[in-house]
C-alpha cells in the first residue's frame, strides 16, 4: 500500500517544476528529521569515571601504562637496530 502511495507522489512531483521538486525534498527531510530522536551531545572523558573495574586490565593504570612505555621503547629501538 504504502509502496503504491509513494509511486503515485513521485508521479506527480515528476509535473513540478525542478525549483519546486527541490523545495519539496527539502520540506520532506525537514520532516524526517523533525520526526527523528535529536542527537545526544558529545560525551566527555569524565562521563567514563568508574566504567571499567578496578584493576583494568588486569594491573593498576600506573603500571599499565609504565608496561606501555617500555614495550614502545622496546619496539622503537629494534626497529631502528634492524633497520626497518
Amino acid at each position: 500500500m504504502a509502496l503504491q502511495n509513494i509511486d503515485q507522489l513521485l508521479k506527480r512531483a515528476g509535473k513540478l517544476t525542478p525549483s519546486e521538486r527541490l523545495l519539496l525534498a527539502s520540506r520532506l527531510i525537514q520532516g524526517v528529521r523533525s520526526d527523528l530522536p535529536s542527537r545526544k551531545s558529545r560525551r566527555k572523558w569524565r562521563d567514563a569515571v568508574g566504567l571499567l573495574p578496578y584493576p583494568a586490565l588486569g594491573m593498576d593504570a600506573q603500571a599499565y601504562i609504565s608496561k606501555s612505555r617500555r614495550d614502545g621503547e622496546a619496539r622503537r629501538s629494534r626497529t631502528i637496530r634492524d633497520g626497518k
